[in-house]
């Protein structure tokens, strides 16, 4: 059975203070009216706050506007000023100091009852991201109680103690980075190096020497030694972001460490020994990658002994409402902005959005809304892109409704035939160009090319 919540009515009037607080009874809150500031600064200190605090602004001895910027700052959102009489200065410095919200009187009933739920609700949400946000802090990976984040959860937690390596796939700006810090943390070697490199953000020359080091000399500009990744994150782990970028030559390296856990440096003849568990990261289909040519068969087998894929947010919208109050909360104490409310209206629009960048699109999402957004945060503070719908065209790159049903294997290998066709005509049979047009290997174009039985035509 759940408990009754906790109201109390700070009002010098009689008749408003019997009236909402009658009101509130009957809609099964626990009521409590005082007719001063004291009165209930008294209450405070005797038996802790209430779980809302209806306010006037104007009443005898200490006004409402002092007592709540003497109040402690995690109290505020629990406070809803009502006043007939307040400024507009007043209003803005109760809403500024952080307070729920501002009832106007004469206010309708229906009005406060919206209020008081809203703060309830805004409340348990509170308590539910400080919950999170602890749990967080105890190396639990991702924020969200939708069943596809729980599931996610629950796979990192198995596999987080092994010596595994794992290979984290989901669309860019799922968390994925997150995921892999987390397995860290709750594996065995917490208190050893993590170690990360986006694979895709360092040019191609340069990556292999972040990842294997180099003696002095071993290259132009190489005026000392360094040590790499792999030794840095010896005894710990080494996390490998966008492996779907890693450049073929430099894949046959990486996976022969992985085969007998030794490294040597650019220029060096000598062969270190290295223990690492690798994590490595992709937004691609890496065994997809593999038929085509593009990524080594071999190494995604060597990566993806314990595969963990991290969803959407699009497939995880249960989590959308808790994940913008956790990131305005935040954002909120960083700018120093008093903290905000969402209005229930905001959460419907962004319930229907499709979020193409994920949880890092809702981040940069609730930093605008914090920084430019008013109090409340209302859909008028949404950026227009927000309301266009997810645009799904009648038919891509190929016109489907004209073609005739036909065996799977049939229509898949005639697409390939027709497009590499096309291809290679537009390219006038630059096997080179096309390949590295496709992104492909050479060697396997030439294969697909033998295996489709496409011929040049003579002019």
């Amino acid at each position: 059975m759940t408990r009754e919540t906790q109201v109390w009515i700070i009002e010098d009037n009689p008749k408003i203070g019997a009236h909402v607080g009658l009101f509130l009874t009957d809609h099964g809150h626990q009521v409590e009216v005082m007719p001063t500031a004291e009165a209930a600064g008294e209450q405070l200190r005797l038996g802790g706050p209430p779980d809302v605090m209806l306010v006037d602004i104007r009443l005898p001895g200490q006004s409402g506007l002092d007592w709540i910027e003497r109040l402690d700052r995690d109290l505020l959102p629990r406070v809803i000023v009502i006043s007939g009489e307040a400024t507009v200065s007043e209003a803005l410095t109760a809403m500024k100091a952080g307070v729920h919200d501002f009832i106007e009187k004469p206010f309708s009933d229906e009005r406060l009852l919206y209020a008081v739920r809203n703060c309830l609700e805004k409340q348990q949400l509170r308590l539910k991201v400080a919950d999170l946000e602890q749990r967080l802090n105890t190396s639990k990976p991702m924020i969200g109680e939708d069943p596809a984040t729980q599931t996610t959860m629950r796979r990192i937690e198995k596999v987080a103690p092994t010596n595994g390596r794992i290979l984290i796939t989901g669309e860019s700006g799922t968390g994925k980075e997150v995921v892999a810090a987390t397995i860290h943390r709750l594996s065995p070697r917490k208190n050893k190096p993590f170690v990360k490199i986006n694979c895709a953000a360092i040019p191609t020359n340069l990556i292999e020497g972040e990842l294997f080091g180099h003696v002095r000399g071993a290259f132009t500009g190489a005026v000392g030694t360094k040590i790499g990744l792999f030794e840095q994150a010896d005894g710990g782990t080494l996390f490998l972001d966008e492996i779907g970028d890693m450049e073929f030559p430099l894949q046959a390296r990486l996976l022969r460490v992985l085969e007998d856990g030794k490294v040597r440096r650019l220029g060096d003849r000598e062969e270190r020994k290295v223990d690492v568990r690798v994590l490595a990261a992709t937004n691609k289909d890496l065994k997809a990658e593999s038929a085509q040519g593009n990524f080594r068969e071999d190494l995604y087998y060597r990566l993806s002994s314990l595969p963990i894929h991290v969803p959407p947010l699009r497939e995880r919208r249960g989590d959308i409402k808790l994940l913008l109050s956790y990131y305005v909360n935040q954002f909120c104490v960083q700018h120093q902005t008093g903290m905000k409310q969402l209005d229930a209206a905001l959460l419907d629009v962004l319930n229907a959005y499709h979020w193409p960048g994920n949880i890092r699109e809702l981040r940069n999402l609730a930093e605008q809304l914090v920084v430019f957004g008013g109090n409340p945060i209302t859909t008028a503070d949404l950026p227009s892109h927000i309301f266009e719908k997810e645009n799904h065209a009648p038919h891509g790159l190929l016109r489907i409704s004209e073609i005739p049903t036909m065996p799977w294997k049939k229509f898949k290998a005639q697409c390939e035939k027709e497009y590499l066709e096309t291809v290679l005509h537009r390219a006038n049979w630059n096997m080179k160009k096309v390949a590295q047009q496709l992104s492909i290997n050479r060697t396997y174009l030439h294969t697909k090319v033998a295996a489709l039985g496409i011929h040049r035509k003579k002019s």
